[in-house]
């Protein structure tokens, strides 16, 4: 074996967790800030068709927990995990999972399918896309061209996973409240009903998880705010699919949402699983995170089957 093959392979650990948000031909949003986490179906198909080719084999989140605590010895193994709940998930990315009997996780917010949830990141790219400039905060922010709106959406982002969160639709209203902004807009658009879910629950590939009530920043939230996000969620799920969630993934989920505090939180509420949105493979040693904080790797177009074993600053991702 070449010294690559034997560096690759140890960088790609036992398997790779990838994540996607929306499965669809045309752009979520107008701005690339809004559609860089979606990828087209024949994107996703083809890939599952080149990991299958490239040797890979797929795995439920469950198979890859009792895999970390059995010691099983995995080799090359994938697991594809969807956020938020999108009803892209159920039309298009469900039927590519069932034609080749691929395992796939959806982990709910449970606001954005009773339609309250805040989906800021599109309700601020239509107000960056219909202005010219914008005073938020103090701060005056030019909207000219399509470059600048794309980098003031960037900006705007920032700006709100920074905000208080326990009452994130009054912090919302307070810094922009000279604008006409419809927080709750494409909610119906865009979201699964509890009715797709309860589908997709009996399905035998499919895994619902939690991805908490409201899709807030953990690191301004309290320890009390965070295991009421997350244990509210899990309730309401669990009534809608009559079955135990054992998984979990973080809102946002990287280095600014997740840290040490969160980690510990989590890892008390008796999951299965919790996934971040840190870059990473899965490797023997993550069997201590797997309550806590497994990484991921997010899929993107044009991603190739090759990088997931490009080598990283660090082989164990966890906090």
């Amino acid at each position: 074996m070449s010294d690559f093959n034997l560096i690759s392979g140890y960088y790609r650990g036992i398997a790779t967790i990838f994540v996607l948000h929306h499965v669809r031909s045309s752009p979520v949003g107008e701005l690339p800030a809004n559609d860089v986490f979606r990828v087209s179906p024949e994107f996703l198909e083809d890939f599952i068709v080149l990991l299958g080719d490239a040797g890979y084999h797929f795995m439920s989140i469950d198979d890859l927990y009792e895999a970390l605590h059995s010691g099983e010895v995995v080799k090359k193994g994938v697991v594809f995990t969807l956020d938020d709940g999108y009803i892209d998930v159920f039309k298009e990315a469900y039927p590519i999972f069932k034609k080749y009997s691929v395992p796939f996780t959806v982990y709910i917010t449970t606001s954005f399918l009773d339609r309250k949830g805040i989906l800021w990141w599109y309700a601020l790219e239509n107000l960056a896309l219909r202005s010219d400039e914008l005073v938020v905060g103090g701060d005056r922010f030019i909207c000219d061209t399509y470059a600048q709106k794309n980098n003031v959406l960037l900006e705007l982002g920032k700006l709100v996973r920074s905000l208080r969160q326990e009452d994130l639709l009054c912090e919302l209203n307070g810094l922009f409240g000279r604008y006409d902004v419809n927080w709750f807009y494409r909610n119906e658009e865009l979201c699964m009903s509890w009715k797709d879910v309860e589908l997709l629950s009996k399905e035998k590939l499919c895994t619902i998880g939690n991805h908490t009530v409201n899709h807030l920043v953990f690191s301004k939230l309290s320890e009390d705010e965070i295991v009421a996000e997350v244990m509210d969620a899990n309730r309401i799920i669990e009534h809608r699919i009559g079955r135990k969630v054992k998984h979990f993934a973080y809102p946002f989920g990287g280095r600014e949402e997740v840290g040490v505090r969160e980690t510990e939180i989590l890892g008390e509420l008796g999951f299965r699983t919790v996934v971040t949105a840190r870059w990473g493979n899965i490797y023997p040693e993550h069997k201590r995170y797997c309550g806590c904080c497994l990484p991921r790797i997010t899929l993107t177009e044009g991603f190739k089957v090759g990088d997931i074993s490009k080598f990283r600053r660090r082989r164990i991702v966890t906090v």
